[in-house]
């Protein structure tokens, strides 16, 4: 018996020392911090630590003004090592995981037996603005609020383009005793109006403060955005820069004239300054033809269009044998040709214009320069189309003297001739439109706007897809300049303003306006420092808020609308006179 009863208790031993020896490591459940810091970078300064207090489930974390808490990475410490810090379903690494603070992040430390602790992280500055928008209940007119997003000393607030920014009320929050003041003119909260077009300076102080932080507040746009899809396009100077859309892809091509210095940096004499090409592929930019130009001889005043197949027209100014008649050529896949004769027309040209009919037939017009025998007075408009091998002329009747003209094919699919005309014996626009080889007038001729100002030398024109017709043309006060946009109202026969006129200062003949295939009417205008664009609002009979797609001053630039719907800008940039195309996307 004694023996069974040893054999037992051995066996007994033997189970628990095996069964110790298998034994895991023991379950840690801990799930605090124990430490928690933002670590914040500062060009030149040495890296600065801001600890946080933990108390109980809440972290406090003081920052100065001027930290930017949209982008921080929290460093942090835990009881054990084997748990894991989450907010929402991301893993948080400390010093590497970056958080938006602007309103309490919950972090979420998960232990090993699955249980959980919440932490609410917040962020306290002693002298901030706390929150700055605009809202509808203090800016009639406004239909929704906008919250700003503020960066450290940065204020920005997305709003449509819609949204009049020429005078908005902020509503802000700060902390106890600051004073925001924009210039010498203190800001109340709900009340103070400013002008958003450009970013406004806000000038904050408090009574502790050794001195002021300075808040630069913004305007950015909601939805579509310009973007730069080429820069430093051409070596030389590109000059009488015209562009098209290729209706095949909708990418676009440019023509210019070479002026300048060359890709060896030597000047380019009067007799190689010719026109070359530059087409789009969606990713690059390349020449179309010979970098070094694609006319035989010195050219300018060129254009170019598309037929429906995709394929190039240009024309320009031909200088070879000083004849400065017009020269077309079409391109076909691997060279430049001649679409009938070089030089064909009757008449030295100036002004000259190129469009493409619903038939493909290439049609131009021209100023005439100069005096001769060919029965055209001076400065007189002509036009001549190419139909069975043949340049004819269809000018309209009248012998019309001008300025300057544009020809298009509207989206209607009919072709309009705008004219800075002379007939007055001063300068008024008017609008041709050619139906079956007719010619007739839309509306009155030589119009004016209300101001009842004479133009100055351009015109652009655009025409949707219903036959409605645009046209814009500046005019030249005693002080700056300004650029009317007019639209032709059918049922009462009568050219109409649209909005304001726009103030362009010193600038000349830097505009564009064009239509897309929704019917939106976008202008463009260059003024000493930028080009700016915007839209035509129909629900408020008003232009919507501005873009300023380039912000800086250009020698030119011209303005086309795809058929999908997206808006490019080719410019010539004036300070460095390189050549930058922007696009706005649909």
């Amino acid at each position: 018996m004694k023996t069974i009863k040893n054999i037992t208790f051995l066996l007994l031993l033997i189970v628990v020392t095996i069964s110790a020896g298998c034994k895991k490591d023991q379950v840690m459940y801990g799930k605090g911090f124990e430490s928690f810091k933002f670590v914040v970078k500062e060009a030149n300064k040495p890296d600065q630590e801001y600890p946080g207090v933990i108390t109980g489930d809440e972290i406090v974390v003081q920052l100065p003004t001027e930290v930017d808490v949209t982008n921080l990475k929290a460093s942090f410490t835990i009881d054990n090592p084997r748990t894991i810090v989450q907010v929402g379903t991301e893993v948080q690494e400390s010093g590497i995981t970056e958080k938006d603070f602007t309103n309490p992040v919950s972090y979420n430390v998960k232990a090993e037996d699955k249980s959980r602790r919440n932490y609410s992280v917040r962020i306290e500055k002693k002298i901030a603005i706390k929150s700055f928008g605009f809202y509808a209940e203090d800016n009639p007119g406004l239909l929704a609020d906008y919250d700003g997003i503020i960066k450290g000393l940065n204020i920005n607030i997305p709003v449509p383009e819609t949204v009049n920014i020429n005078t908005l009320i902020a509503r802000f929050e700060t902390t106890a005793g600051v004073v925001l003041k924009v210039g010498s003119v203190t800001q109340e909260n709900r009340k103070t109006a400013n002008n958003f077009t450009d970013p406004v300076l806000y000038t904050l102080t408090e009574a502790s403060l050794a001195a002021p932080f300075d808040f630069t507040v913004s305007i950015s746009f909601i939805g579509r955005q310009w973007v730069l899809i080429g820069d430093n396009l051409t070596v030389p100077t590109a000059f009488g820069i015209k562009m098209a859309i290729n209706p095949i892809n909708n990418y676009p091509y440019f023509i210019y004239q070479r002026i300048g210095k060359d890709e060896d940096g030597i000047a380019i004499i009067n007799d190689k300054k010719k026109v070359a090409v530059m087409g789009y592929n969606g990713t690059d930019w390349k020449n179309i033809g010979p970098s070094t130009g694609i006319s035989e001889f010195r050219a300018d005043v060129p254009g170019i269009a598309f037929d429906q197949e995709g394929t190039p027209f240009v024309a320009y100014k031909d200088y070879m044998n000083n004849e400065q008649k017009a020269t077309v050529l079409k391109y076909n896949g691997a060279s430049w040709t001649v679409v009938g004769s070089s030089r064909f027309t009757p008449i030295k040209v100036d002004y000259l214009s190129l469009a493409m009919t619903a038939n493909d037939t290439p049609i131009i017009s021209m100023a005439k320069n100069g005096t001769d025998q060919s029965g055209v007075p001076a400065r007189g408009l002509y036009t001549m189309n190419y139909v069975n091998s043949t340049w004819s002329n269809i000018t309209p009747p009248g012998g019309i003297p001008i300025f300057y003209n544009q020809i298009i094919r509207g989206l209607d699919n009919k072709i309009y001739i705008g004219l800075m005309d002379r007939s007055t014996g001063t300068n008024k626009p008017s609008l041709y439109v050619n139906n079956n080889n007719v010619w007739s007038a839309v509306g009155p001729t030589s119009f004016t706007a209300p101001d009842l100002m004479v133009g100055f030398q351009m015109v652009s024109v655009a025409v949707d897809k219903t036959g409605q017709a645009y046209l814009a043309y500046g005019v030249a006060p005693s002080s700056g300049r300004l650029v009317h946009v007019m639209k032709f109202n059918k049922s009462i026969s009568a050219w109409q303003e649209l909005g304001a006129p726009a103030p362009v200062g010193s600038e000349k003949d830097k505009f564009a306006i064009a239509t897309d295939s929704d019917g939106t009417l976008y202008f463009a205008y260059a003024t000493s420092s930028s080009v700016i664009v915007k839209t035509f609002n129909s629900s408020t009979n008003n232009w919507n808020s501005e873009r300023r797609v380039i912000k800086e001053k250009v020698n030119e630039f011209d303005m086309q609308i795809a058929l999908d719907g997206t808006v490019y800008i080719v410019a010539s940039i004036t300070s460095n006179s390189r050549t930058a195309v922007y696009k706005y996307a649909k």
